[in-house]
């Protein structure tokens, strides 16, 4: 397998949330029954963003087209990867209502919030990763 057909691989997780978000909102209509339906898709949101993260610096260590990181650093650099997304979707919502005129970003709270959840998905897998590298150390 080439290496641009491994890493599209990568991001499978993130492309099943965003569709699945996608039906919920249009062509279900689950936000007018549930206003609150995407506090978890925010934070699946950001766990398939640091899930593909921790897959793509893997696979480049693996590869040697990188360093490999110490576990810090790793876990820096996902968190950071992370927030910088969850930063960006909600400047891309907030361009969308402005020149759409939508109201996806409801309220400064919510996006406040949106953002929140984001990194706590990427927090959540950061420290699932730094738990299993403790456990394969003591072993």
């Amino acid at each position: 397998m080439n290496h641009s057909t491994k890493l599209s691989s990568f991001f499978i997780f993130p492309a099943a949330v965003f569709l699945a978000h996608l039906t919920v909102a249009r062509i279900l209509h689950l936000y007018s029954l549930f206003p609150h339906i995407d506090i978890p898709f925010h934070f699946l949101g950001g766990l398939s963003i640091a899930y593909t993260s921790a897959r793509i610096i893997s696979y480049l260590q693996q590869e040697r087209f990188i360093a490999r990181l110490n576990g810090s650093i790793f876990t820096i650099l996902l968190i950071s990867i992370t927030a910088t997304a969850a930063v960006l979707w909600e400047f891309m919502e907030f361009t969308g209502d402005q020149f759409f005129r939508t109201n996806i970003q409801v309220s400064l709270a919510n996006t406040m919030q949106d953002q929140f959840m984001g990194i706590l998905g990427g927090l959540t897998l950061a420290f699932l990763y730094w738990r299993r590298q403790v456990l394969q150390k003591s072993n």
